[in-house]
């Protein structure tokens, strides 16, 4: 396969930051390590993420970038958020409808000669069809969400329309398109007739770490997202909390405003024996260090629209990879996962369910302990980035050997 690399540059587009993009950053490790040339184009517009931009960054000093810088923090972004937001204001374009930086990526992309563009989120993905088109190269995408339906399940939502035309005008294009769950990967293949590889996205083997049998400390419980905010399942852990009477510490990691922390905290009644503890975002490499603390990970996605319960977010397969028990709300993809799974945790319902299992776990302490080191080992063997990540560089090798 050396021979197919030799040379080769492949360039990833996303709208967004790539610190708030693990995947693509783990398929640009992939690809670098495989030996291609990596290229990736994307834009800034959080303040507090650029730092963390530049950490990934200097870590990889091989890969060459593009970035736009539009958060209005200094003159050359102001002039950019303002010129972005008129654009997208003014135009019918369905292009820059979906990604208001369209224009300033695709003149890159077009501009950046490649062997492959491959698309991460919606925004990159008409960027990536028409800059192939444009050099006569091959263009793929990774759908790490059902897109059409990530918003809302109504097809007369605006945001929906938007995304179904996107996806039905570029989809069609591509060369090759992988998914991030299985049941994603049913959606798409339903929709377009076509192969659709599944790369689930977990996380590359941790250092073997003595996994914490708490005895008798009060549970360590943990959530993580880049935003602690409502409709993310977190009210129904703190009822759940709240039934259970159980003594806990419960840590969030995220952003977060102080008025939410403050709904969260009256959330939980007066007599109760939960202590919450706020923290930063980290670098996603210090996730694991942080995570592998504590005893229990929550999923807790609501199942609001189709994607939200299709999908399988970073949190769970991050818990797993750190030796967590997982508990996880009883959305399709998440009830799919932990079925699959069962040794390494148990699905809710309601708050009334999930204060039984708190319960159960809080109580029969060497299950607990027996479960945490089962979703270590399934990490370690079974559902890792170094198994996920074979058959996406699979793809782009047979895509590339077909050029």
């Amino acid at each position: 396969m050396a021979a197919i690399q030799a040379g080769k540059t492949v360039c990833l587009i996303t709208p967004g930051h790539i610190a708030s993009n693990p995947r693509l950053v783990k398929e640009a490790v992939a690809l670098s390590k495989a030996g291609y040339k990596v290229h990736i184009i994307f834009t800034q517009y959080v303040p507090y993420l650029i730092d963390h931009d530049q950490h990934i960054l200097d870590q990889n000093p091989g890969w060459s970038y593009d970035t736009l810088n539009w958060t209005g923090y200094n003159l050359p972004s102001k002039i950019s958020r303002l010129l972005s937001k008129l654009t997208h204001k003014l135009s019918n374009n369905i292009n820059i409808k979906i990604n208001r930086n369209y224009l300033w990526q695709l003149k890159k992309a077009i501009n950046h000669k490649t062997d492959l563009y491959i698309a991460h989120n919606l925004g990159a993905l008409p960027i990536a069809v028409i800059a192939a088109k444009k050099n006569k190269v091959k263009c793929g995408f990774d759908a790490e969400d059902f897109h059409r339906n990530e918003v809302s399940d109504n097809a007369g939502d605006p945001d929906v329309i938007l995304k179904t035309a996107i996806e039905e005008k570029y989809i069609p294009q591509l060369d090759y398109m992988t998914a991030s769950s299985p049941q994603i990967t049913e959606q798409y293949a339903a929709l377009f007739n076509r192969e659709i590889t599944t790369v689930i996205n977990a996380f590359p083997k941790t250092d073997a770490h003595e996994i914490i049998n708490n005895t008798h400390q009060p549970l360590q419980l943990f959530w993580f997202s880049q935003t602690i905010g409502p409709n993310r399942g977190l009210e129904t852990i703190m009822e759940g909390i709240n039934i259970s009477n159980i003594e806990s510490d419960v840590h969030l990691l995220g952003f977060s405003t102080d008025e939410y922390k403050n709904q969260l905290v009256n959330l939980l009644k007066p007599s109760s024996k939960c202590t919450l503890h706020f923290h930063k975002p980290v670098y996603s490499e210090d996730l694991f260090n942080i995570s592998k603390q504590f005893d229990i990970g929550f999923g807790s996605e609501t199942g609001f629209c189709l994607n939200n319960s299709i999908a399988l977010s970073n949190k769970v397969l991050t818990y797993v990879q750190s030796g967590l028990a997982v508990i996880t709300s009883n959305t399709t993809a998440q009830s799919a996962f932990i079925n699959q799974y069962p040794q390494i945790g148990r699905i809710y319902n309601n708050a009334e369910e999930l204060a039984d299992i708190l319960l159960k776990y809080n109580n029969d302490r060497l299950m607990l302990y027996q479960t945490k080191q089962a979703a270590f080992k399934l990490g370690q063997t079974d559902l890792n980035w170094e198994k996920e990540s074979a058959k996406f560089i699979t793809c782009i090798n047979n895509v590339i050997q077909a050029i």
